[in-house]
């Protein structure tokens, strides 16, 4: 039977040997372990919720975040949607990938989304992965 931490292993690996990866301007983290200050393009990975059956199934959120910007140089901080998507599609491709090369069965559970955290002053890119696997123990 796998735990949390293997399940959020096994995605944290996927998503850190990716073109994804290799697309954003920071790292792959697990959760908590995202440095507070940092304004990169990161990707964090949280286990979010399981059932240990024979067939587990759960969900897996990605957090990929990305810096507001200031167009105006009047100081307000905005969404940088031109990069928000960008990185949005290169979610939905990196999703579309994984779900060849994993012993899991992924499904969206959200449509991948960008939203907004203002005290940080950036916006990160959501992806909620349901997922599914026969544990043969």
């Amino acid at each position: 039977m796998s735990t949390s931490k293997q399940i959020q292993g096994d995605v944290y690996r996927l998503l850190a040997n990716s073109v994804l990866a290799e697309s954003i301007t920071g790292n792959v983290y697990r959760s908590g372990m995202r440095p507070r200050d940092s304004v990169r393009e990161d990707a964090v990975v949280v286990f979010t919720a399981g059932l240990p059956n024979q067939i587990h199934e759960g969900v897996v959120t990605i957090n990929i975040y990305v810096p507001d910007i200031a167009p105006y140089e009047n100081g307000v901080r905005v969404e940088d949607g031109e990069r928000c998507e960008e990185v949005e599609q290169l979610a939905q491709e990196w999703y579309h990938t994984i779900r060849k090369q994993t012993k899991y069965y992924f499904t969206l559970q959200d449509t991948i989304h960008t939203t907004r955290d203002e005290e940080i002053h950036q916006s990160f890119v959501v992806v909620r992965l349901k997922f599914k696997f026969y544990d043969e123990n």
